[in-house]
């Protein structure tokens, strides 16, 4: 009698759990805040007893991100995404690309040419010991771009040119804050507009994609890399700077933290001629058009030359 007793008790507890947790009913639905490109689609699901949670097996297409956090997406055009769910859920989304504000603001020749000069000046300084301005937790490849990113608008002062170490002659005039709008201070994510930026971010949101042909880049222009193939997280990056003596294209890129023999050092910034990069040990940061983990050649959305290269750029 005990065991029966027991095995209905049980019996009643799956029920019950099952109740409280299989899904029977699901949304979806999109958040999206005024100026921030990236939108967040949630989906979420109600069970027999009314407990919502997340969906299980939640997949949204185009987008990035799982079913606990949220997928997120930046659209450059109008767009519809399916959202799938266990068991059996499907639905469309229509998805419109939201206006960054300010952010869409266009530079004018002059000023994209500062920020270019600047941005490479500052790249370049770092060969010679990093700024004290940079901080050392921030040292790494994304961390590079994002400080020559931000220091690049001025004002170039003298006071300026103490905080940083700066001790390089003035290369350009100040490039036109006032048009940065919030690519001033911060850049894009998932979580709005924020200093800090990983390199996915950089990639997919303040940049635009111009492809796999090497001979279109300017000083000031990106690569970026996937290790482990063009479907992992691009955890390299390299700016284009000035060419050598011989007119031979150049780029800089930080290490990031090195671990050798158990020991942790914090990696160096390094410049590497583009011929010799073609012919790097390791085929992976090989930026060829055959290689999967070469992403492309990538340019600033502030150095965009008109509002429809602006928004050129949607997921990978």
């Amino acid at each position: 009698m005990k065991l029966r007793f027991l095995f209905i008790a049980g019996g009643a507890a799956l029920l019950v759990g099952g109740g409280a947790l299989v899904p029977l009913r699901h949304r979806a639905w999109v958040e999206q805040a005024a100026g921030n490109p990236v939108q967040h689609v949630v989906v979420e699901s109600r069970s027999l007893l009314g407990v919502h949670r997340p969906a299980w097996g939640a997949r949204v297409s185009q987008a990035w991100g799982n079913a606990r956090e949220g997928f997120f997406l930046a659209p450059a055009k109008a767009m519809d995404v399916e959202v799938r769910a266990w068991p059996g859920y499907r639905q469309s989304l229509s998805i419109s690309p939201v206006r960054a504000g300010e952010a869409t603001s266009i530079l004018g020749e002059g000023d994209r040419e500062a920020f270019r000069a600047w941005f490479v000046a500052i790249l370049e300084q770092q060969l010679e010991g990093p700024s004290p301005a940079w901080e050392p937790a921030q040292r790494d490849c994304a961390g590079l771009l994002r400080f020559a990113f931000r220091e690049a608008w001025g004002p170039h002062t003298e006071a300026w040119r103490d905080h940083l170490g700066y001790a390089g002659s003035p290369v350009a005039g100040d490039p036109h804050a006032s048009l940065a709008g919030p690519w001033r201070r911060a850049f894009p994510t998932p979580e709005g507009w924020r200093p800090f930026a990983k390199g996915t971010y950089l990639r997919e949101l303040a940049c635009v994609k111009l492809g796999r042909d090497l001979a279109e880049a300017r000083p000031g222009d990106l690569i970026f890399f996937a290790r482990g193939g063009a479907r992992s997280q691009p955890d390299h990056a390299m700016a284009f700077v000035r060419s050598d003596e011989g007119g031979q294209p150049v780029l800089m890129y930080h290490t990031g933290p090195e671990t050798t023999g158990g020991t942790k050092a914090e990696g160096e910034v390094r410049r590497v001629r583009l011929e010799d990069l073609l012919h790097h040990p390791d085929v992976e940061f090989r930026p060829l058009p055959e290689n999967p983990a070469f992403l492309g050649l990538y340019r600033w959305k502030v150095l965009a030359a008109s509002l429809r290269e602006f928004s050129s750029q949607g997921l990978p």
